[in-house]
């Protein structure tokens, strides 16, 4: 998931992760959910029939904060992937890094979803209110970040919602090209 950058080069090691699930009630159940297959592939645990499992998280969320699972160098199981990032900043690469910094972790977080059932509604404040909100109100909103969402779909899946323009997607992914 994340390679180890010196002096502007890969290093060539990628971190294998252990990701945090959400079990909310929407999810698939058991071995019906991709997010529970990815979920036991990476921490060898077993996959409980009779629970949903929405989604997984990878990245550096305090909900649900993705631990390093092999030693890395110095860094012993379990060290958490902000804490990594935070002692190698410049694996976030120049343009994350110049933009958002490394101490914070990752500024965005990547979700694998298993849906069983409509969501509900969801509205995500802009960067500078998400700050102002976090800072306000910690308890409440657990992180400082925007919530900018993209949606790949792995198995069939219908969606709707209010989706960038291809336009704008293509401006994203030029600005910042760790989204290509």
């Amino acid at each position: 998931f994340v390679a180890n950058r010196q002096a502007g080069r890969q290093a060539g090691r990628m971190l294998k992760l252990n990701c945090a699930v959400q079990n909310y009630a929407w999810g698939k159940v058991g071995k019906e959910s991709e997010v529970a297959k990815l979920f036991a592939s990476g921490s060898n645990e077993e996959i409980d029939e009779g629970k949903p499992y929405a989604e997984l998280w990878m990245g550096t969320h305090a909900s649900g904060p993705s631990t390093i699972a092999e030693p890395a160098g110095k860094y012993p199981p379990k060290t958490t992937l902000k804490e990594w990032i935070g002692a190698n900043e410049s694996a976030l690469g120049d343009v994350l890094l110049k933009r958002f910094g490394g101490k914070s972790g990752l500024p965005f977080l990547f979700k694998v979803l298993s849906v069983q059932t409509a969501l509900s509604i969801q509205a995500h404040p802009h960067k500078a209110l998400a700050e102002s909100l976090h800072a306000e109100r910690p308890h409440v909103y657990k992180d400082d970040n925007h919530k900018p969402e993209m949606t790949l779909a792995l198995t069939d899946f219908e969606a709707l919602s209010c989706f960038v323009s291809h336009a704008e997607l293509h401006t994203a992914i030029i600005k910042v090209p760790e989204l290509a």
